[in-house]
């Protein structure tokens, strides 16, 4: 006798108490972190100063950070570190979460997180459509950045370098502003 299991969806999503944990749903099946450590919140937040006070003054759109529910599909849900909605696409932002591909995603590596931020949560973000996706290191003190449109790159820095991208143009992010 075949068993079929069943799709986790939104409502399902809704339902979870709220636990101190981080909860998560792709394609269908719920993942599970405990919260961050002090390090992880640091990057967080001088990741958001850095490109909240960029995106604040050219006014290019929006910076979220977790916890901000992110819908790709009725069964992929997640809670990304930090999104960037452009002014052009802030139509997805909703009074309860952003439905769809935000244009960048940022997660910050733990060691409960990594597999699944490289796993699961990188093909979902490419499979849905987001332009960018950043996953930093806290302990390497690396930014690698995966460009999922035309062309298709990835992009490795390390503690002392600097970058630019496309979707915040005028912005250098300085890997020593992150660490």
């Amino acid at each position: 006798m075949a068993t079929t299991i069943k799709k986790l969806t939104y409502a399902d999503y809704e339902k979870i108490p709220a636990d101190g944990f981080r909860h998560e749903i792709i394609e269908g099946e719920e993942f599970m972190t405990p919260a961050p450590t002090p390090e992880h919140q640091a990057v967080v937040f001088n990741l958001t100063l850095l490109l909240g006070n960029h995106v604040k003054s050219g006014k290019t759109g929006r910076i979220f950070q977790a916890p901000t529910d992110v819908l790709f599909s009725k069964h992929d849900i997640v809670e990304p570190d930090l999104v960037f909605v452009s002014e052009s696409r802030a139509s997805m932002i909703g009074p309860k979460n952003i439905r769809g591909a935000p244009d960048l995603v940022i997660e910050i590596l733990s060691p409960s997180t990594a597999a699944v931020d490289r796993g699961e949560k990188l093909a979902l973000y490419e499979r849905s459509g987001v332009r960018e996706y950043w996953i930093v290191d806290p302990v390497e003190k690396a930014v690698e950045i995966r460009e999922f449109g035309s062309p298709r790159r990835t992009r490795f820095y390390k503690e002392g370098q600097s970058f630019e991208t496309a979707i915040l143009p005028g912005l250098t992010v300085r890997l020593s502003e992150i660490f």
